[in-house]
């Protein structure tokens, strides 16, 4: 569960999560499921470029606290802001793909699914595509035969 208070545990489990519905989407059994997982990972996202820009901003404000391992303040600083910086590129990118998703789920919305064929029907609809296509083999061929007797 989400703690509210602790990045740190709460950024373990969204990494988790994420494992877990990377694994649960190889196979997805009930096809109405995939609006409900798209909305979430829309949300998902959201949520996740709002961090990135938070953690930009919090680089940004404790730039003045940073330094590397040595001490050296001035590169610290430094990097704090690059990070601050590549972090905002970041959030600024997943515009995109937050966009994309919720165009996906979008359409997804206007699907009506089908269930699958049993074996017996789709045993049946081979059959039937069999006998049409052997119906019109035949109507051809009484065709070309009534060509070629006239």
């Amino acid at each position: 569960m989400p703690t509210f208070e602790d990045p740190a545990k709460d950024a373990d489990e969204l990494g988790e999560a994420a494992r877990g519905l990377a694994y649960a989407t190889r196979r997805i059994s009930v096809p109405d499921d995939t609006y409900r997982v798209l909305g979430s990972m829309h949300s998902a996202l959201t949520s996740v470029q709002q961090s990135l820009r938070q953690l930009a901003d919090w680089h940004e404000r404790h730039s003045p606290f940073a330094a590397t391992d040595d001490g050296d303040r001035a590169a610290g600083q430094e990097q704090a802001a690059k990070a601050s910086g590549w972090l905002t590129i970041a959030a600024a990118s997943l515009d995109q793909v937050v966009q994309l998703v919720m165009t996906a789920q979008s359409e997804n919305g206007r699907i009506a699914w089908q269930p699958e064929p049993s074996p017996l029907d789709q045993a049946l609809q081979e059959r039937s595509a069999v006998l049409d296509a052997d119906a019109l083999a035949t109507e051809q061929a009484r065709e070309d035969l009534g060509r070629r007797l006239e």
